[in-house]
């Protein structure tokens, strides 16, 4: 679990979750700054640097089978509220 992981934070929360077999992970991003590199140009501008960022975050934690879905807290607790959520399905 981590909460307001910023920036590239996310990322290593996330490697360091899937390297240890976590079952589950849950993650709240924050500070989206340089965390979209590698995603397609036409989803950032279509959908923003967070969305770019987290598509990506959730097509790395599918290619070490999780399954993935997405939460979110009130938007009055923090404007940066959608939730990463991952089960490990092998």
């Amino acid at each position: 679990i981590a909460t307001h992981a910023c920036g590239t934070l996310t990322d290593k929360v996330l490697q360091q979750a899937v390297a240890m077999d976590a079952c589950g992970i849950a993650v709240m991003p924050c500070c989206y700054t340089g965390t979209d590199r590698g995603a397609p140009y036409g989803i950032k501008r279509a959908l923003g640097v967070a969305w770019a960022a987290d598509i990506k975050r959730t097509f790395f934690l599918e290619e070490h089978r999780y399954h993935t879905d997405y939460a979110a807290i009130p938007r009055e607790i923090t404007p940066l509220n959608r939730i990463i959520v991952a089960e490990d399905r092998s």
